[in-house]
């Protein structure tokens, strides 16, 4: 990556707005240049002929072996941009605080100074500032005068500690603290955070709990901080207990806790929770353990693997007298891996030691589990030997968790205390009841919420206060739960009928049931109902009803006589793409899952290893096969007009849910080759998807495949579409052109709409990289004049209206913010007002093209109302970006530009002052099933949040959900009878 050429002399000084290389310096009209790139070009020194270059604005040095600057740097006033990343600078002159219009310094790398010099910190319009990778650990308490700071980028860096002097940036907006060495951060960010400040803190050293109050929002993290006035820190862990049924694991427990040994001690159905205090001599006070005694019954594993956390010591309980095989110790050992990852601290505990020796090749389990296994240990429950030992293990291990020693506010604590000692007796309480013992404690309000959300992702109690159907009960004891869902998953009623739940039944399995179960009260069945979906084991199959579900681990193992295969023909047009996901270990439950989250393109043909889904907005006319053909390896095959959109979706559902379920999970995506031999059987190679993306990135064109030895397109490999030639930075162009066509008939709809569809899906996926916590799609025009706007001198009233982002259904929300702007703030949004902008326009064809055909019932009057008064405005700012710099407004981009991501914090930091109370027009934040994060108008939120179901009986007449009715209005149902795509497509060569 060189620049040290110049190929042409400008005609003119205004031409020459970037120089590239040592060889541009020469030219006659360099002093006049803006811009200077002298990235990795070895130099040492800065040349001499820069320091004439008075108009410069942008200066790149990065990647060379500079040790210092010089003097002189201080006289290029009109410097706004110095990158100096990746050099070998010693320390850094005093006159770069005369560099008054410096807004961006990047000093990343490991310079070769010891601490920030303290220049850095008399910048007086510094706005960005990276020290990635950075080798020192603190920052210079002098970092709070930069009052300008809006971005502060600390990732990779050795940085331990942040100054309390940071809350003194009232305008940042950006902290990246990833993968840093960060150990807590001060309680003067609060302020900051509830100004929309956003801290970004992937894989740091920072308690666990953080990272659950980030994903939360801003004001979850500020809460937290506030309550810690009073904080002083928890020695507290988690222990969990795993292995086959009747090893020992509940006398194990009760000899930990010395008490009596119990002869023919029943069974542990579900699981049991007891707290052990042990005492070590560096610690201040005793570790409390909670130790969680998993029933080994294999109907609970299911639910019982959603409480296995990264937070908490395993202990694998075998019994040698059946040997290491029959007690599946390799098994559990790769279960905890895969739900947790591969470096779970976990013990191997041999229990009737007196009887039998353990024999376990435990180095070879050290080798096939690195990094997991801390000890092998030996114990006989009755009579007490190695349990001392063990004892001691358990303590030395625990210790070394990291949310041990965590602070957390004295009134919290007393408020946990009193909710935990209720769960012997209640294993569930109201969320009223909850908050009444906050309040005795001290708590209110927001803090409240955040608080039950900590102790639910603690693993303490189970609250999904997000959730319309069970925001309103606080689940103490787990086991209560854990067995309510395992009576339905062992009722043979349901397996018998193919995996379908009959809600009239839930009065046999969870009331009257069975002598010795647990009985369940019936105003709780809907909570078990609900907490199953939520849990991905079934959904609901009747949505005006409601009296049936699917539970989709017991449907039929036999596939059902489907409309098509993957060796079927494929008609005439419709295209196909396929994806090979090739999995490391059996995934346990990967296609039930994967099922449930797609119920919604339930064709009513599901099986254990399979299904058939057709997207549910039937403008896209796709449809796709899902099918585990081993245990290791997934295949995906859609066929639609443009399978683009309905194929991405499903990769990233996949890649989503084995993320999410199995960290410890390795997995490979791979496209198989569409060549067929003379005998029509598929050829057996493959192309790494990765490699194709990598490929494609680069411009190239046609790959080989090492099976065949036959070129094939990229573009067809990944789209279904071959490659036309024309530049992809004019794909919002071509289909806004090619929507306009179809209103006249000249092409296909089903495919435009799906590829229109999917290129504004990747604008929310690359902005979801940045901004999480607030609506991203929004349209802006000039708001009424008033008397009172008029007289603001430079401003100009402005109308902000923001969009429910449900895919297919995109529109604007009927609430909108006016207040006045300067011309400042709408050079500072103009960039990303541009990417929303050109989605928008793309959106409005949609909408009125798929309306036109009849295909879906949208109201597109507004929204083309809200973009034409949007482009009217930005058309009278100056460009956002030059025009060298269109690809930064690829849909095709995973990931926003660095000028799109500050511009979009800034609208962000403009709502939050204009909505406080961020209520958002009424928008509110899911997940799709592809893990996609939108946010939704109050008609769409059922689709996501369907709320609890009503029972038959429950009331005189169930009502219709919102759910039943927007798909009524879609005519989405499920195990729907309309034609299927290959019949779609014969229609269409029909009326043509």
């Amino acid at each position: 990556m060189t620049h040290n050429s110049s190929d042409s002399i400008p005609a003119s000084p205004t031409a020459l707005s970037w120089i590239k290389g040592l060889d541009g310096l020469k030219s006659a009209f360099a002093d006049a240049a803006f811009s200077l790139d002298l990235a990795y070009t070895d130099i040492k020194e800065i040349p001499a002929e820069v320091r004439r270059m008075r108009r410069l604005k942008v200066l790149h040095l990065q990647g060379n072996r500079l040790s210092e600057l010089p003097s002189w740097i201080g006289e290029l006033s009109s410097l706004e941009e110095l990158r100096l990343d990746y050099n070998e600078l010693r320390s850094l002159p005093s006159e770069l605080a005369d560099l008054k219009h410096l807004t961006s310094l990047d000093l990343s790398g490991k310079q070769k100074f010891q601490s920030l010099p303290a220049v850095v910190c008399e910048m007086p319009a510094l706005r960005s500032l990276s020290l990635e990778s950075s080798g020192f650990d603190s920052l210079p308490d002098e970092i709070g005068f930069v009052r300008s700071l809006q971005t502060l980028n600390l990732a990779h860096s050795s940085i331990r500690q942040l100054p309390s002097s940071v809350g003194d940036l009232a305008n940042l907006q950006l902290l990246n603290l990833s993968y840093s060495q960060i150990q807590d951060l001060p309680r003067r960010l609060a302020p900051l955070l509830r100004a929309a400040l956003q801290v970004r803190i992937v894989d740091t050293p920072l308690p666990v709990t953080y990272q659950g109050l980030v994903s939360r929002g801003a004001a979850a993290l500020a809460t937290y901080l506030e309550s810690l006035g009073d904080a002083y820190p928890m020695y507290e862990a988690k222990v969990l207990l795993v292995g086959e049924g009747n090893v020992g694991k509940s006398s194990l427990v009760s000899a930990l806790l010395n008490e009596p040994f119990v002869v023919n001690r029943p069974t542990t159905h579900g699981i049991e929770i007891h707290t052990l205090k042990f005492v070590k001599s560096d610690l201040p006070a005793p570790l409390t353990l909670r130790a969680w005694d998993f029933g080994g019954q294999e109907v609970y594993r299911v639910t019982h693997q959603f409480f296995f956390s990264d937070r908490a010591l395993y202990l694998v309980v075998w019994n040698p007298r059946e040997g290491v095989e029959q007690n599946e110790v390799e098994g559990w050992l790769r279960r905890i891996r895969l739900r947790v990852g591969s470096q779970a601290p976990t013990l191997l505990v041999a229990t009737h030691g007196d009887e039998r020796r353990p024999e376990i090749n435990y180095p070879a389990l050290r080798e096939e589990f690195p990094g997991m296994l801390q000890g092998n240990i030996a114990v006989d429950n009755q009579s007490g030997t190695g349990i001392p030992q063990l004892r001691s293990t358990i303590t030395a291990e625990a210790a070394n968790l990291p949310q041990v020693g965590q602070l957390l506010s004295g009134r919290w604590i007393d408020a946990r205390n009193d909710v935990l000692r209720l769960a012997k007796t209640a294993p569930q309480i109201s969320y009223d009841e909850f908050s009444k013992i906050c309040a005795l404690r001290g708590l209110g309000g927001f803090e409240i919420v955040t608080f039950a959300e900590l102790l639910h992702d603690l693993g303490q109690i189970i609250y999904y206060g997000d959730d319309e159907g069970l925001k309103d009960i606080v689940v103490l004891n787990p086991e209560w739960l854990t067995k309510a869902i395992g009576y339905v998953l062992e009722d043979a009623t349901t397996r018998e009928s193919g995996g379908v739940l009959d809600h009239r039944r839930l009065k046999d399995i969870w009331l009257d049931n069975e002598a010795g179960k647990q009985s369940y009260e019936r105003r709780h069945h809907p909570y078990f109902l609900r907490l199953m979906e939520k849990f991905d084991v079934s959904y609901r199959l009747d949505e005006v009803d409601q009296q049936r579900s699917l539970v989709a681990q017991l449907v039929p193992a036999d596939r059902p006589q489907l409309s098509w295969t993957r060796t079927s023909p494929l008609p005439e047009g419709l295209r196909s793409l396929s994806l090979v996901c090739e999995l490391s270990e059996p995934a346990p439950g990967l296609v039930a899952w994967l099922t449930v989250r797609h119920h919604r393109a339930a064709t009513g043909h599901q099986w254990r290893t399979g299904v058939l889904l057709r997207h549910p907005v039937a403008a896209y006319s796709s449809e796709a096969l899902i099918e585990l053909r081993n245990e290791r390896r997934l295949h995906i095959d859609v066929r639609a007009p443009s399978p683009d959109l309905f194929f991405n979706v499903l990769r990233d559902s996949v890649e989503d849910l084995v993320r999410s379920r199995w960290p410890g999970l390795n997995y490979r995506l791979s496209v198989p080759c569409p060549t067929r031999t003379s005998a029509g059987s598929p050829c057996n190679g493959q192309f790494r998807l990765d490699a194709l993306l990598r490929y494609r990135q680069r411009g190239g064109t046609l790959f080989p495949c090492q099976d065949c030895v036959q070129d094939h397109d990229v573009a067809a490999l990944l789209t279904g579409f071959a490659n036309t030639g024309a530049p992809r930075q004019e794909e919002f162009e071509r289909l806004q052109e090619q929507l306009v066509e179809v209103s006249g008939g000249v092409s296909r709809v089903e495919a435009l709409a799906a590829d229109s569809a999917n290129s504004v899906r990747r604008v929310l996926k690359a902005v979801g990289t940045e901004v999480t916590d607030c609506p991203r799609i929004f349209s802006l025009r000039e708001g009424k004049r008033t008397i009172k706007s008029v007289m603001r001198v430079g401003q100009m009233p402005v109308r902000l209206t923001l969009w429910c982002e449900h895919p297919g259904e995109w529109h604007p929300v009927d609430h909108h913010y006016d207040f006045p702007v300067d011309r400042q703030w709408w050079s500072a949004v103009k960039p990303y007002a541009s990417v929303v902008l050109r989605s928008l326009r793309l959106i409005g064809a949609l909408s009125g093209t798929v309306v036109d055909t009849g295909l879906v019932s949208v109201d597109s009057g507004f929204a083309q109302t809200e973009i034409a008064g949007m482009s009217g405005v930005l058309k009278e700012l100056p460009p956002a970006v030059e025009e060298g710099d269109k690809a930064a407004l690829l849909p095709a981009r995973t990931s926003l530009s660095v000028a799109e991501g500050e511009s979009l914090r800034a609208f962000r930091r403009q709502l939050f002052l204009i909505d406080p109370q961020q209520s958002f027009g009424g928008l509110r934040r899911v997940h799709s099933a592809a893990g996609d994060l939108l946010w939704v108008c109050s008609s769409h939120y059922p689709l996501y949040d369907p709320g609890l179901p009503v029972l038959e009986g429950d009331f005189a007449e169930a009502e219709p959900t919102a759910t039943s009715l927007i798909r009524q209005r879609s005519g989405s149902t499920h195990g729907r009878s309309e034609a299927t795509v290959e019949e779609r497509a014969g229609q269409k060569r029909t009326e043509e």
